[in-house]
Parts: structure tokens; C-alpha cells; sequence
């Protein structure tokens, strides 16, 4: 397979760092042996800036798992991706990705007027068989013309065809998004899930897949939490 694209994105983000004028640090901390930064650029970018020893080494490399979805998305509720650059300085990897910055509102807990949006976006996102496996409150933002969008695919998955697997892991999304997202609360449970299996517009059989995954996960993490003294829906 061609390295063009990669050279590409490459060039993309460099051209974006090197005539940039304005930064503001808006996050900054550590994951394991990784720091991550997020920038906002000349107020039209985002910059994520990921710092790792040379010596460490990475099962899954966020910053191409997050420019795969947004390039699959291609600006459909999510920002557009502008590539990513690594380099190499002294004895560290440093690695940015360069994607759209979306003004609007961010997002911290979830009200019933949410819901509908939520649902719909989710279906969508989950239809170009991306699961977002972080489908927390604080990644969701409304933009400033209304739009709900989701804005941060550092944890993705992506499937590359439709089948059992892609539905399991729909399932273990939703149940995390009733506990993460919903806080266990019923009533949004209830309004959401009709909105999204409308959306989504899977078959019978693919629907009770992710809703019986739903429930067996929901079941697994509430068994273990019981078995470790602490609350079943903590």
C-alpha cells in the first residue's frame, strides 16, 4: 500500500504548525508514561500533542485511531482532521494531530432535551461502524448553529465491515453510555433507545444482538462490583 496519504496528512498538519501564530493550552496531563496537551490554534484548530519516552511503546496509537474516524467521518458530526507529524526530539517521540476546532458549547451532564440528539448522532456515528468506547457527556459539544457533535475518537474502534462483533461492541457501548453518560437514569434510557434503533435502522436479529450485549454487560459489571463489596451501580 502507497505511504502517500501518510506523507500527505504529514505535510497537511506540518503547514498548519509552522505558520501558526496564536496558541491557548486548554488540557494538559498524564496517561501512563504519555503526556498529552490539547491546544487551540489561531482559534481555527485543534492541537494534540503527544510526548512518550522513545523506549515505550504503544499497543493502539491514539492519534491515528482518531484521524482514521474523523476522516471517516469527513466533517459529519465530528470536527475534519488536518493529518498528524511525528518527530523525534532527543530522547522523546513527540507526535501532533491537527483537526478542526468546533466553537459551541461543551457538554456536562446530559438533560432529557439532550436525548434526541444524542440518539441520532450515536446511530450515525455507529452506522459508519465507528464505536467511540467514551461516550461521556464532556466529548459531546453544541456548536454554535445548534449542531450536537462528538469531538474526541482518541479511544476508538473501527470496524471495516457489518457483522456480529461490529453489534457485541454497540452493545458494550450503550450499556457504558447508561452508566457514564445516563448515570443510571431510566428515564433517559427509556427516550433514547427508541430514537437510536429507529435511526440506526439495523435488522430484528442485529438489534437484539446489541441490546442483549447491552444488558449482558451491564449485568457483568454490576456482578463484579457486588463480588468487590462495593455498590453494583457505582
Amino acid at each position: 500500500m502507497s505511504n502517500q496519504p501518510i506523507r500527505d496528512s504529514a505535510l497537511a498538519a506540518e503547514n498548519i504548525l509552522r505558520s501558526s501564530r496564536h496558541w491557548e493550552l486548554l488540557q494538559k496531563r498524564m496517561v501512563k508514561n504519555m503526556q498529552r496537551s490539547v491546544f487551540r490554534v489561531d482559534g481555527r484548530y485543534v492541537a494534540k500533542k503527544y510526548e512518550l519516552p522513545l523506549i515505550v511503546r504503544l499497543r493502539r496509537l491514539p492519534w491515528t485511531i482518531e484521524d482514521a474516524c474523523l476522516r471517516r467521518l469527513d466533517g459529519d458530526d465530528a470536527p475534519r482532521s488536518f493529518g498528524w507529524l511525528e518527530e523525534i526530539e532527543a530522547d522523546r517521540r513527540v507526535v501532533w494531530l491537527l483537526k478542526e476546532y468546533i466553537a459551541g458549547y461543551p457538554v456536562s451532564v446530559f438533560v432529557p432535551s439532550d436525548v434526541p440528539d444524542v440518539a441520532r448522532l450515536l446511530a450515525r456515528i455507529h452506522s459508519r461502524r465507528i464505536i467511540t468506547d467514551d461516550a461521556h457527556p464532556q466529548n459531546f459539544i453544541r456548536s454554535l448553529d445548534g449542531r450536537l457533535m462528538f469531538t474526541d475518537f482518541g479511544r476508538a474502534r473501527l470496524h471495516f465491515c457489518h457483522g456480529p462483533f461490529l453489534f457485541v461492541r454497540i452493545g458494550w457501548e450503550l450499556a457504558k453510555l447508561r452508566r457514564q453518560g445516563f448515570q443510571w437514569d431510566p428515564d433517559l434510557w427509556a427516550s433514547f433507545h427508541p430514537i437510536y434503533f429507529r435511526e440506526l435502522g439495523c435488522s430484528a436479529p442485529s438489534r437484539a444482538l446489541i441490546w442483549i450485549s447491552c444488558e449482558i454487560a451491564i449485568g457483568v459489571r454490576m456482578a463484579r462490583k457486588t463480588l468487590q463489596g462495593k455498590a453494583s451501580r457505582s
